[in-house]
């Protein structure tokens, strides 16, 4: 039975070895929900966040695989269930939506505007894929005009980097 796992990767920045990392979830035919890429303040490392679904049983060789890259320094992983992605979600809603009341929806759900165009503004949220979800459910129908959301790194992440340099 496939678990949702955020794996996180400290390694040193070369080109190619995004396709390196992901060939080892295509292989095996594991979904991968988000892939995200955060240079750290060590000059060519980069913190990698997958958040991926593959069997609990497949996960120790998997991460063992990542570990084998020359570049990987660390590659650790966290069950989605138990570590909370935080995540960042961008709302693109049409000016009619400002009401009174979608405007303190949106306040009570922790939004803020980050653009305001001629018909729409752009609002962002940062959270959990619920706090994310729920938001979204509020703003859902014919003003949200578009949606996206993206991965940050895991809090437990930073902990990766300890005593690596």
């Amino acid at each position: 039975m496939n678990g949702k796992f955020i794996i996180s990767i400290v390694s040193e920045d070369k080109k190619g070895l995004l396709n390196q990392i992901t060939s080892v979830f295509n292989k095996k035919n594991y979904e991968i929900e988000s892939l995200c890429v955060a240079r750290t303040d060590i000059r060519n490392i980069v913190m990698i966040t997958v958040e991926a679904l593959l069997p609990s049983e497949d996960l120790q060789n998997t991460l063992f695989k990542l570990e084998r890259f020359i570049e990987v320094y660390r590659a650790d992983a966290h069950c989605a269930k138990t570590h909370h992605l935080r995540k960042v979600a961008f709302f693109s809603v049409s000016k009619e939506i400002m009401t009174s009341y979608s405007w303190s929806a949106i306040q009570k759900y922790g939004a803020s505007i980050t653009g305001v165009f001629e018909d729409s503004f752009l609002l962002e949220k940062t959270g959990t894929d619920a706090d994310i979800q729920e938001l979204y459910n509020k703003l859902d129908g014919s003003h949200l005009l578009s949606f996206c959301k993206t991965t940050l790194v895991l809090k437990e992440s930073m902990s990766n980097m300890e005593g690596l340099f």
